[in-house]
């Protein structure tokens, strides 16, 4: 009997039937993964001790620009503030050069504001100066020299709406409308304005009344810190008794503004009512007692009882035909008009530099100030009013007007008009209580 050829069993394998090629074949995919393994193992923790090892450097910003401001004081000179604020003396002189090409530094006036920024250390790099309430002189170092730019400061438009009933006195009327718009004090210089406006109209000192109102819509352009570079009426109403009066401001091509009545006519007159706009302490009379003489004697004019150093306004241009010192009228300005009128501006503290004889002035300009020099008792301003050489009472005369607006401008005046009137609907006029008494306002 013949037996049959068997294979030899594996060591270690038993009975399985697994041949030696496949234990080879799985023994070298199990080496070869262990290899990559050790491989990416060792491979990543060398990659961490690289970057690990890799030194970080921590590269500090700049330091932000510094800014602070100085003030020239009086008697100080630019370069003395200049050196005050680190500034060695060539560049000082440079600096002090470039100025010069925009402003004569001596003309600089104590109180100019300046501003030093300084980059990096050192010296300052930029100086910014405040030549005026409106221009900025900006200078900047570039490469060891200075250039210079002047900037006028920027100004924002608006306009205030504002309405007021005169119980006291005009300054200090019950005020309706945008009143929170208003800085400090300015509602005062609107009335010095309106006082302007109505001049030719209105004596201020003796015409207004209590119950009396106004509305005003006024146009300003204000600088970022809240002063103002301008204002402008739009528009006025004013009632005053029994009357009501309106003023549109108008400019002719190529002329200056003025103000007409919604009829256009022109509320400029050849004369002003007034010189200063204060009340009358000392009307006109053929016999008054004279507080200084002590005895009755003509007062052949008009004192106002205005401040010292208040200014005074010519009520009409003309040709200054006496100007310094004149008997018991202390200082005086005697101004020719047209048509042989005449007027005389006494007790004067101060005479207006270029306010000579021979010299001509124009309505409205300011001729010198209030005072008490020659025979005063006080601080007031006399004025006198002359007709072809005889004394005229300056508040009853009656003062002849400006010339109606030309037809050629009405069409245009008449658009500007009812644009301008629109605004003041957005408060309406002020009415007086009916128990109120319209008794006169002082209007000081």
């Amino acid at each position: 009997m013949k037996h049959q050829p068997t294979e030899p069993a594996s060591a270690g394998n038993g009975a399985s039937g697994v041949s030696a090629p496949r234990i080879g074949a799985v023994l070298l995919s199990v080496a070869l993964l262990v290899i990559v393994a050790s491989a990416i193992r060792f491979g990543g923790s060398d990659a961490a001790d690289r970057n690990s090892e890799v030194p970080v450097v921590v590269v500090p910003a700049p330091s932000p620009p510094v800014s602070e401001y100085d003030t020239l004081g009086p008697g100080e000179t630019l370069g003395e503030l200049l050196a005050a604020n680190g500034m060695s003396a060539p560049n000082s002189h440079a600096l002090t050069e470039v100025v010069r090409a925009y402003r004569n530094p001596r003309s600089l006036r104590a109180g100019l504001v300046a501003r030093f920024t300084v980059e990096t250390g050192g010296e300052p790099g930029r100086i910014v100066l405040q030549l005026n309430p409106d221009s900025l002189l900006d200078l900047v170092a570039e490469d060891s020299s200075w250039t210079g730019v002047v900037y006028e400061v920027p100004v924002s438009l608006d306009t205030v709406i504002l309405a007021g009933l005169i119980e006291s006195s005009l300054w200090f009327a019950d005020l309706s409308g945008e009143v929170w718009k208003l800085g400090e004090d300015e509602f005062s210089e609107y009335v010095f304005d309106l006082a302007d406006v109505f001049a030719w109209k209105i004596d201020f000192t003796r015409d207004i009344r209590s119950g009396d109102a106004f509305r005003v819509a006024i146009e300003r352009e204000r600088r970022p810190d809240g002063s103002l570079r301008s204002r402008r009426f739009l528009a006025i109403e004013l009632r005053n008794r029994d009357r009501a009066l309106q003023a549109i401001p108008y400019a002719r091509p190529g002329g200056r503004r003025e103000y007409f009545d919604t009829d256009a006519e022109a509320l400029r007159g050849v004369f002003l009512r007034y010189p200063v706009p204060f009340r009358i302490t000392s009307g006109f009379s053929s016999r008054r007692y004279h507080p200084v003489l002590k005895r009755n004697r003509a007062h052949l004019g008009i004192d106002y009882g205005a401040p010292h150093g208040t200014p005074v306004k010519a009520t009409a241009a003309g040709t200054v035909v006496r100007a310094g010192t004149w008997s018991s009228f202390g200082r005086i300005v005697e101004i020719r008009h047209v048509k042989s009128f005449s007027t005389r501006y006494a007790h004067l503290s101060s005479i207006a530099r270029g306010v000579t004889v021979g010299a001509f002035v124009q309505q409205g300009q300011v001729i010198g100030r209030v005072g008490s020099s020659g025979l005063a008792s006080g601080s007031h301003l006399h004025y006198e009013f002359l007709q072809g050489g005889r004394h005229r009472n300056p508040a009853t005369v009656d003062l002849p007007s400006a010339e109606r607006l030309e037809e050629e401008y009405l069409e245009s005046f008449r658009i500007e008009r009812d644009e301008a009137l629109s605004l003041l609907d957005a408060v309406p006029l002020p009415v007086p209580s009916p128990d109120a008494a319209a008794e006169p306002a002082v209007a000081d």
